[in-house]
């Protein structure tokens, strides 16, 4: 059924990457996440009226918010896929996690809603009407929800969507609560326990679980997270694998939507090369950066030597005094300047944010100190991407 759909209403389905190519694909699970969620709730909706079931109801009203859910996204894919303008030189990608966090505010306050009318069920019990029809309802209902969930997988790996990784998750928890349903439904078959009242709180509760991790998922990049490893490691890999890069450090990535990276980065480079040849190279790893990896990769050339022999052996001498400390510890940008009393060696360390600025830098100085009394180390500290 996925295959079929993307077939008739994506072409060139395998371009995903390609912006108008994602706005099909965004457009077809909208579609097909509104259509699918209204029906459920109709559905819901008249096994509750028929079995008086609160929890049902509340099932019915959770598909509902993900029939709007779907509307929010589908207008989210449209605004993300805008072109750059004045106003916003970056795009409008990151406007998906921006409709991310309006849904997941909208599902914890219907979430909240139902604890209070399950509470009220609890305290002023009601007759549930049992039904094997509206069971049967409930099961199809689920594997409907399967379905969409791992269609909602499938098209949100394809085009590095968010939104739709978070429907699929929403999907998958709306099989786990309608099956808490069905068996509150079956149980209150055997005792007089307001079990309707009670299981509509565990799905109650459900929602508002899936509504904290939407709104953790939405934020996390909103506010500014780390990049992808792996997409820090393709940079790296890139750079590197040019014969004039010595080596790479302060990457620095940030992300404006799906599919939609800008980073910067150090390049050490020969103090004594052709420095308009490496140029050239610079500007030829920034192209194949954005044609390869889809990032918008800004490269600063750092000269550094590498024919001055007492420059390398003292570099090599401060390699190993940081390796000694810790092994995970690494340096870059070395210079000295030498001097009769004093040689200033200075150089920044990149380090986990668990160290310790100062206790680490009087750790360094005092291993320097013992090779060279007049080695006088000026460190700048970068922490870990």
């Amino acid at each position: 059924m996925t295959n079929l759909l993307i077939r008739l209403f994506v072409p060139r389905a395998e371009r995903a990457s390609e912006q108008t190519i994602r706005l099909r694909y965004g457009q077809l699970a909208g579609i097909v996440g509104i259509a699918a969620n209204v029906l459920l709730c109709l559905v819901k909706l008249l096994a509750g009226i028929v079995t008086h079931s609160i929890s049902v109801m509340a099932d019915a009203v959770n598909n509902l918010t993900d029939a709007l859910s779907s509307v929010i996204s589908l207008i989210s894919f449209h605004l993300s896929g805008k072109e750059p303008d004045k106003e916003h030189p970056f795009g409008y990608g990151r406007t998906e996690y921006i409709a991310g966090l309006f849904v997941s505010m909208l599902i914890i306050f219907v979430g909240f809603q139902f604890i209070k009318s399950s509470a009220d069920r609890i305290l002023h019990p009601s007759a549930v009407l049992f039904s094997w029809s509206s069971i049967l309802l409930l099961v199809v209902s689920m594997l409907v929800k399967l379905w969409l969930g791992l269609f909602n997988r499938r098209i949100g790996k394809a085009i590095d969507s968010p939104v739709l990784m978070a429907a699929m998750q929403d999907s998958l928890n709306d099989v786990i609560t309608t099956g808490v349903v069905i068996l509150g439904m079956i149980a209150s078959r055997f005792t007089t326990l307001p079990i309707d009242g009670y299981v509509g709180i565990v799905v109650a509760a459900f929602i508002l679980y899936a509504g904290y991790g939407l709104a953790k998922d939405a934020l996390s990049p909103l506010i500014g997270e780390k990049a992808d490893p792996e997409l820090v490691q393709e940079i790296q890999e890139l750079v590197t694998s040019y014969d004039s890069i010595l080596g790479v450090h302060d990457l620095i990535a940030h992300n404006y939507g799906a599919g939609r990276w800008f980073a910067s980065v150090h390049a050490e480079v020969p103090s004594d090369g052709d420095m308009i040849a490496i140029h050239e190279t610079i500007d030829a790893i920034e192209q194949q950066a954005l044609k390869s990896l889809h990032v918008f990769l800004v490269i600063h050339m750092d000269p550094i030597e590498i024919n001055n022999e007492r420059v390398q052996t003292v570099r090599c001498q401060t390699e190993q005094v940081l390796h000694d400390i810790d092994p995970s510890l690494s340096m870059h940008d070395f210079r000295m300047v030498d001097g009769e009393h004093q040689i200033n060696l200075i150089f920044d360390v990149v380090v986990d944010r668990d160290f310790v600025p100062e206790e680490l830098r009087t750790r360094i100085r005092t291993e320097l100190h013992a090779i060279d009394p007049r080695f006088n180390p000026v460190i700048v500290f970068d922490h870990t991407m």
